[in-house]
């Protein structure tokens, strides 16, 4: 399970990375993740209405934090990281979500350092080109 002090939780947050963060975009989740004031990093996930009930949510959201857990090494540290879940990532099994958050991760490493966010306020896509 992940620690407390690594969950990203305020609303402020959340707003803070969503409008100056970057994006990467894959089939069964985005990342969203923007440099913080803090050394370690901050994860936080977010599960919409559409996909389900609450428990329907609250068991995707487990699922991705426990995968968060075994990929806290790969993570970015000093970024607050957001994990949105997309309707695919309910289908999804385990080893799939885990190798769908560690491509996020690998591609968000990538692009880190290259600037703020993109003007034309596009998500990087699986494929991209750096």
């Amino acid at each position: 399970m992940l620690p407390q002090h690594l969950r990203l939780r305020e609303r402020r947050d959340f707003k803070r990375v969503y409008t100056r963060g970057q994006t990467v975009a894959l089939p069964c989740l985005v990342l969203y993740w923007r440099k913080s004031a803090g050394c370690g990093p901050r994860i936080g996930f977010s599960v919409s209405k559409k996909l389900g009930g609450a428990v329907t949510r609250n068991r995707l959201k487990r699922r991705c934090r426990a995968i968060a857990w075994e990929l806290l090494p790969f993570c970015l540290p000093g970024c607050d990281q957001i994990f949105v879940a997309r309707p695919a990532a309910l289908e999804a099994d385990h080893g799939r979500l885990k190798a769908e958050m560690a491509r996020a991760l690998t591609l968000a490493a990538q692009h880190r350092g290259k600037g703020g966010p993109s003007k034309t306020g596009k998500a990087f896509k699986e494929g991209d080109k750096p």
